[in-house]
């Protein structure tokens, strides 16, 4: 927990940056299309782009939206950059 209090704006980004990649990669070994993911999570094809692109950066409604979608765990996800980090 004190790690979550001492970070700084630029290291919530990088996190949520490479929370991003590994949905990326995830929604690409699924075979699936940002067309497809856009329009099943009721999401516009330009935002995934922007996302996946780290143009936008993505609410954490959304990054939870998608990683449902991709069935994909997240607070696993979070652990394992955690650890990668620390």
């Amino acid at each position: 927990m004190s790690y979550i209090k001492s970070m700084n704006k630029r290291d919530a980004q990088e996190i949520s940056n490479q929370i991003v990649a590994v949905l990326r990669e995830e929604r690409i070994k699924k075979g699936i299309s940002q067309y497809k993911l856009a329009k099943d999570t009721g999401m516009s094809k330009s935002s995934i782009l922007y996302i996946e692109n780290f143009t936008q950066h993505p609410s954490l409604y959304t990054i939870l939206l998608i990683a449902n979608y991709l069935d994909v765990d997240l607070s696993q996800v979070i652990k394992e950059i955690n650890t990668n980090q620390g």
